[in-house]
């Protein structure tokens, strides 16, 4: 790079699971998923520099800086991959809800290892960061995508549908995080798995009704837990969702909107009570 300090910004979108079956779990701990997710307008911003030896992370949420931040785990394993010594900066700037069921992590690190190869001028194929991003994490690979994906396996294996209709949502969050870990745990222990995983057939890409596409296995386990997510789901209804599911492992649910008028003026009248974090969005597509 003869010295010279190279920088690209890139947006991590939020994601919503529209579909979430967990069809077992595996000897290796991890569970057997078929997942149909679409990523969102609501995104974390985060910038790249290349120039100084080392790995450097800082975000406008103190508590996330530092290098046990996905983000550095990302860059590293690209530049192992590389077969070269780290030598990137990183400045996050976070609007996705925390251990919020809606993927900010997972996008953060996906993010770090698109905008390092861009940097990098397209060093690593897709099959190899795909790769990489499996290691990383569940919803990893989903985040390269760039559209609306139906996931299997763990969630590495990733079918893009990008003729997916972009839905309005509004996101609302009780303004608490839950652990995926726990509550995966939860689930285990309240659901004894069948000798053979559960086969799914996967929906029609333009489903009928969207009420009847939305589900979620983790659903019943954060529910039982927190019944303030059942409250959300009824006032989401009350406001003229069309369907309203737990994203993820939860907490954050959201309602699918006739379109983005009628999300606004709902996500509107739900901030007037300044219970919850409400936001209005909509799905996207690279």
């Amino acid at each position: 790079m003869n010295g010279q300090v190279m920088q690209l910004t890139i947006q991590a979108p939020a994601k919503v699971n529209l579909i979430l079956k967990v069809l077992g779990r595996r000897s290796d701990g991890y569970h057997e998923l078929a997942t149909l997710m679409q990523p969102l307008d609501l995104a974390d911003t985060l910038t790249v520099r290349l120039g100084e030896p080392g790995l450097r992370l800082t975000c406008d949420k103190p508590e996330l800086s530092g290098e046990n931040n996905l983000v550095v785990a990302a860059a590293r394993s690209y530049y192992a991959a590389l077969g070269q010594e780290p030598a990137a900066s990183f400045e996050l700037t976070k609007r996705i809800p925390i251990a919020a069921g809606l993927g900010g992590g997972s996008s953060d690190a996906a993010a770090a290892l698109l905008a390092l190869n861009a940097l990098h001028h397209g060093a690593l194929e897709p099959q190899r960061l795909a790769a990489l991003a499996a290691g990383l994490g569940a919803d990893v690979p989903f985040f390269l995508a760039g559209c609306t994906a139906w996931c299997t396996g763990i969630g590495e294996q990733v079918e893009p549908w990008p003729d997916f209709p972009l839905l309005n949502l509004v996101l609302v969050n009780p303004r608490f995080s839950l652990s995926t870990a726990h509550v995966y745990q939860q689930f285990d222990f309240y659901w004894t798995n069948p000798p053979q995983p559960i086969r799914i057939k996967r929906p029609l890409r333009k489903a009928p009704s969207i009420a009847h596409l939305l589900v979620n296995d983790l659903e019943e386990v954060s529910l039982r837990e927190h019944p303030i997510l059942g409250q959300i789901k009824e006032t989401l209804s009350k406001t003229g969702a069309r369907g309203c599911l737990m994203s993820g492992s939860g907490p954050t649910v959201f309602g699918v909107f006739a379109d983005a008028a009628q999300a606004g003026k709902a996500a509107q009248s739900l901030r007037t009570q300044d219970r919850w974090w409400v936001r209005s969005c909509r799905g996207v597509r690279a």
